[in-house]
């Protein structure tokens, strides 16, 4: 009885910490193409948020989904806005209730190839004999922004289906394909690029009613979207993410663009 007497008061200790990291464990759900660099930089929001970020890679889709069906799995669901794929009062609903994280714009990315600037994409393309372009899946809002501004590529060009912009970059940066559709936020100041469009690619985050600790939640996403936080971001996609090249899958521009 005194050994139960005197373990008692550390299991009582033990049981106190474990529910204070309960508390102070923030989930978050992101797309895959942000993963790689909400990842570095997690032991800097750890520290601030004294917090233990738990961070779930998943695609776009996936999180609209729970989005659509109201059934969260994560205290804050981070989403490349795209109405394509949410409901109609789901959209409504987030555009007044979540955070704008981050913008980007859409760019032709040409690491390997000369780029003969022209006034619109599709002459850039002509001009520069460009013939491989790796570029994100029909459903990525990257690949619907630059297909509507690029209407006709030549008979030559062949597209490479990603399945998101940083992989796209990613086949870039290891020569894979000559050039990228991808966002300008993963590009280095002296990158050769051009810019497709005007508009935005919007990353938002949206938090959870149910999550354990909101104040952390909101706290996160302040961090993410300030001056400090924002060239960590970029710092760390710049340099830290030619990595893991995946296998190249040619697709039939011809489904994608009209060819001529």
């Amino acid at each position: 009885m005194k050994f139960l007497g005197r373990i008692a008061p550390v299991f009582a200790i033990m049981l106190s910490t474990a529910s204070a990291w309960a508390v102070d464990t923030l989930s978050v759900s992101i797309p895959n193409s942000f993963y790689p660099t909400l990842q570095t930089i997690k032991p800097r929001l750890n520290e601030q948020l004294n917090t233990n970020v738990v961070i779930a890679a998943r695609s776009n889709n996936d999180i609209y989904k729970d989005l659509n069906q109201q059934k969260l799995s994560s205290d804050v669901m981070m989403f490349v806005e795209n109405p394509q794929l949410g409901k109609n009062n789901i959209n409504e609903f987030l555009a007044k209730n979540s955070q704008i994280v981050a913008a980007s714009q859409v760019v032709l990315w040409c690491p390997n190839q000369y780029l003969a600037k022209r006034v619109s994409a599709q002459d850039t393309i002509a001009q520069s004999n460009i013939k491989t372009i790796a570029i994100p899946v029909s459903s990525n809002r990257v690949n619907q922004i630059f297909l509507k501004n690029v209407i006709r590529v030549p008979a030559g060009t062949k597209f490479i289906s990603t399945q998101d912009s940083l992989t796209a970059w990613r086949l870039a940066r290891n020569q894979q394909v000559q050039c990228a559709v991808t966002l300008d936020n993963w590009l280095r100041p002296n990158d050769q690029f051009l810019r497709v469009s005007a508009e935005q690619i919007i990353l938002r985050g949206y938090i959870n009613p149910a999550a354990k600790n909101p104040a952390k939640a909101r706290q996160l996403l302040s961090m993410l979207s300030s001056p400090l936080i924002q060239p960590l971001m970029m710092r760390a996609t710049s340099f830290e993410l030619a990595q893991d090249a995946p296998k190249i899958k040619k697709i039939d521009s011809s489904k994608r663009v009209r060819v001529g």
